[in-house]
């Protein structure tokens, strides 16, 4: 299932079946000038999934012209690999966590075999920006989950793409515990997501959230 978030700015809800029930990843795609950006990728299994999701916006891997992993963790970066190689798309990811995506560390969280690595042609850091047709894209550095993590902020759509520093069920909640080896620096990212200005939080686990900086800050 695809729904518009915003203008150019596609939730694709990636369905997977795990410990015997349904779980919802969502990752996120963005149109530009220069093709779709497509932020987090989901397991390798799910290459599938985004092939069709991209189908559902009139899309196909060949427009993916950009691929941002918001971290290491393999829900995120799994299916990279094979999307990656099918689209010949660019990739980016933080300085922190780029060689456990390109396989030059282990990644912090990972036990037996991991995804296969992928390729990290941009390594960016906090305040870097591109643009699309939703206006700019700014990377904000929110790690804890990870030592890397990053979230996107498009400020122009009131939008915060929050990958994994916020989470949510019911309701928007901040950083899984049991998930989040550096908790501390976790709810610090918290907060600083709490400087931006939005109306809407997208969070990969949870889904869409009407959410202000006011509200975030309030998880901390």
């Amino acid at each position: 299932m695809v729904s518009e978030i915003s203008e150019g700015v596609y939730d694709l809800e990636l369905e997977i079946e795990y410990g015997g029930e349904t779980r919802v990843f969502h990752a996120a795609a963005i149109e530009a000038d220069h093709g779709v950006v497509l932020v987090d990728t989901g397991v390798p299994s799910q290459a599938d999934d985004v092939r069709e999701a991209l189908a559902e916006i009139g899309h196909d891997l060949a427009d993916v012209s950009l691929v941002v992993f918001t971290h290491q963790d393999g829900d995120h970066a799994g299916a990279g690999a094979e999307l990656v190689a099918e689209s010949d798309a660019l990739t980016a990811a933080s300085v922190g966590d780029a060689p456990a995506i390109d396989g030059r560390a282990d990644t912090v969280k990972g036990e037996g075999e991991r995804y296969p690595p992928v390729r990290v042609d941009i390594e960016f850091v906090e305040g870097v920006t591109f643009e699309t047709n939703a206006g700019t894209v700014e990377v904000v550095e929110t790690p804890g989950h990870t030592p890397g993590h990053v979230s996107l902020f498009l400020p122009d759509a009131d939008l915060l793409l929050a990958g994994d520093a916020l989470t949510g069920g019911d309701e928007l909640r901040g950083p899984r515990e049991d998930v989040t080896p550096d908790l501390e620096t976790a709810h610090d990212s918290v907060t600083h997501l709490a400087e931006y200005d939005y109306e809407t939080v997208l969070c990969f686990h949870g889904g869409l959230y009407d959410a202000t900086p006011e509200d975030v800050g309030e998880l901390v």
